[in-house]
């Protein structure tokens, strides 16, 4: 009967989780991001959103996606050091 340390389960763990990442569908993602499957199609074809395609099938990597969504956020500036915000 052979054993296996808990070091060798980590480390499979670990690559596993690397090598396999969470992989949305265009609904699970209408879901999370609120925009309509028709407009995530059309960032697909204009080469604007993350994606894979397996065969025919579209996928979306959930942590690209949301790293493409963080890069795109907006903050307001603040004005001059004295804690008002720019317009």
């Amino acid at each position: 009967m052979a054993t296996t340390n808990l070091s060798t389960i980590r480390k499979w763990d670990n690559q596993r989780s690397r090598a396999a990442p969470e992989l949305l569908t265009a609904r699970e993602l209408e879901a999370m991001l609120k925009i309509d499957v028709k407009t995530i199609y059309s960032y697909v074809q204009r080469g604007l959103i993350p994606y894979v395609k397996i065969q025919s099938n579209v996928r979306f990597p959930k942590e690209e996606i949301l790293s493409w969504v963080e890069e795109r956020s907006h903050r307001p500036r603040l004005a001059g050091g004295n804690g008002s915000i720019r317009p």
